[in-house]
């Protein structure tokens, strides 16, 4: 049995040319989506990925349904959204329900399907991390892409 413990992922190395990519994002608060989106596209694309395909959903609780209907011709789906708390208790519903289909959708599949959602106590915060966050999403589904490949027979 390989030890993954010790697995180094190494996206510098990797050549991603081939694969193909759906960033499924929401049309809710889109100035920030598009941030978040251009930002993910651009690190992409530096990483040589040449298939990146976009679909755009009404809201965050659709993105799940999305990205099942869809993951069997992708080899990972980057899932953009926000969701900004509001007065009752609906963020924190969306939120849970959100991340949990979504990671169901990865784990069904077996394909990386990453949670790229900012859940955010006001707009002010998420425009702030939507500056920095394209690029980290887009990293983590490299990483993710790269351990999925691995070999897990050792």
């Amino acid at each position: 049995m390989t030890d993954f413990s010790k697995t180094e992922i190494n996206i510098d190395k990797k050549d991603y040319s081939n694969y193909r990519i759906l960033i499924v994002s929401t049309s809710w608060n889109r100035e920030i989506i598009d941030v978040m989106q251009q930002d993910a596209i651009s690190e992409l694309k530096g990483f040589n990925v040449n298939h990146i395909d976009s679909v755009e959903v009404p809201g965050a609780f659709e993105l799940s349904q999305a990205a099942e209907k869809f993951i069997s011709s992708y080899d990972a789906i980057l899932a953009l959204g926000t969701i900004i708390k509001g007065e009752t208790y609906h963020f924190e519903v969306l939120a849970h329900e959100t991340a949990r289909s979504l990671s169901q959708v990865s784990i069904s599949n077996k394909k990386p399907v990453i949670f790229g959602v900012l859940t955010t106590d006001n707009e002010l915060q998420a425009k702030q991390r939507a500056e920095v966050k394209g690029s980290e999403y887009a990293k983590s589904l490299l990483m993710m892409i790269d351990l999925f490949s691995k070999d897990a027979a050792g």
